[in-house]
């Protein structure tokens, strides 16, 4: 029986049994683990980090990309309804700093706040995923609101104890603004969008 270690081409070494690998160096905890303990590639070779080392670094992959992956599945819905799509990841950058983690409908401070379309893209008078019509929710406003309008929502029973209404007031401004348009403006805006949306269901 033959017993040897050799160093890889990435600086690790492995201690092989008769030519067969048995125990290899993870690349970045550095600990000596029998070979069965690392991921392979689809080729079959295995990866140089051990399980736990590429399950932390593909967990902080995914946490790096997570606003990216937001923004692109918001345009995505967007393009599969013909609707406008220009929404980047510098807005939504600007977006979580406005919101400050809060709720912009009830105020609610939460860890994890979910993208919603102000005028739902449902709506085929709304706006589509754009800097003006996205804003930050709650799960459980964005579960109760569903597809519903604002003043469909605000009249609704599934609004009730949800509505910060200083707190929507703030909201409304910042996209009024975000529309390069006076808060009145928006507001009969919104209410336009909302009276066609109806009618159109009659």
């Amino acid at each position: 029986m033959k017993y040897e270690v050799k160093e890889t081409r990435v600086k690790q070494f492995e201690l092989l049994k008769n030519g067969v690998v048995i125990q290899k160096e993870c690349r970045t905890c550095r600990e000596l683990k029998l070979i069965e303990g690392f991921p392979k590639y689809s080729v079959g070779t295995t990866r140089p980090d051990c399980k736990e080392c590429w399950k932390e670094k593909q967990k902080q992959y995914m946490d790096s990309i997570k606003d990216r992956r937001k923004v692109y599945k918001n345009r995505e819905r967007a393009v599969k309804l013909n609707a406008p799509d220009n929404y980047s990841l510098k807005d939504y950058e600007e977006l979580k700093e406005v919101s400050g983690g809060y709720c912009m409908i009830s105020k609610e401070k939460v860890d994890n706040l979910q993208v919603d379309h102000f005028i739902p893209l449902s709506n085929k008078f709304g706006l589509g995923s754009i800097k003006g019509n996205l804003i930050l929710v709650s799960e459980e406003v964005n579960r109760s609101k569903g597809d519903m309008g604002l003043l469909e929502f605000m009249y609704s029973e599934r609004s009730r104890g949800l509505i910060d209404f200083d707190q929507l007031k703030d909201t409304l401004n910042y996209l009024a603004q975000a529309n390069g348009m006076e808060l009145n403006d928006y507001i009969q805006l919104v209410q336009g969008i909302d009276e066609m949306n109806k009618a159109s269901k009659k």
